[in-house]
């Protein structure tokens, strides 16, 4: 029961925070270090890959596939190669640091364990 209520809100709540994290900086709004920092790194995973669900459910016209494990994992290790390898090369903006990879492998964990993921079936 929980898990279907968090299921249900969670999608729009992390974009609305993220927003929020996001507006809050930019308008010099003080925020704790660990939402400043990492609250939106967190939130990146869920909202992508519910994006590419929603996506896919409506290319597929499936409201009940599942993505798979390997593509959820594959899509945070890009996030992670782009945002903590390429990025910090390329733009001063973005630093390396190994507590925003835990923050998108949790926010990975956090999306399986509530969206689950398609397993193959046995022929």
């Amino acid at each position: 029961m929980f898990v279907k209520l968090i299921k249900k809100y969670y999608f729009p709540l992390f974009v609305l925070l993220a927003l929020a994290v996001y507006l809050a900086q930019r308008l010099d709004i003080y925020l704790p270090e660990g939402i400043n920092n990492y609250l939106n790194d967190f939130l990146c995973m869920p909202i992508v890959l519910k994006i590419c669900l929603y996506a896919v459910r409506y290319v597929k016209s499936d409201d009940h596939i599942k993505l798979p494990l390997p593509l959820q994992i594959l899509v945070t290790l890009l996030f992670i190669i782009y945002f903590e390898v390429v990025l910090p090369n390329i733009n001063a903006r973005y630093t390396t640091d190994l507590w925003d990879l835990v923050a998108y492998s949790a926010g990975l964990l956090f999306f399986i364990g509530v969206e689950g993921w398609e397993r193959k079936k046995a022929n």
